[in-house]
């Protein structure tokens, strides 16, 4: 995995810029960067080529590293194929709770 510089903004300077409807996806970045900032853990945007599926970050925990997609309803485990990484989490803009997939929003409550 390769890691590259995100820019990534204090919410809510994003949306002085764009309209919410362009920027959610980077919104949902921010917020989950800003949670695990607060928290005291390292994270690193994960590098993919143009087009290709990858995750978004890797967080390191004191007890492993953990694999983080964020998106929508619709993001499934299809960013996950290739990565060797035990412990793997889908955070969405949703409500839907199943064994990797959790609503983006709880991360609020973790800090």
């Amino acid at each position: 995995m390769l890691k590259e510089p995100k820019i990534l903004m204090f919410l809510p300077f994003r949306l002085l810029y764009r309209d919410w409807s362009e920027c959610v996806g980077p919104v949902r970045e921010d917020f989950f960067a800003e949670m695990i900032l607060m928290k005291g853990h390292r994270f690193h945007y994960l590098k993919t080529k143009r087009g290709a599926k990858t995750p978004d970050f890797l967080v390191e925990l004191p007890d492993g590293s953990i694999v983080v997609e964020i998106g929508g309803k619709g993001k499934g485990r299809e960013q996950f194929k290739g990565i060797n990484v035990e412990k793997k989490l889908i955070l969405t803009h949703s409500t839907e709770v199943r064994s990797n997939k959790k609503p983006l929003s709880l991360l609020g409550f973790t800090i």
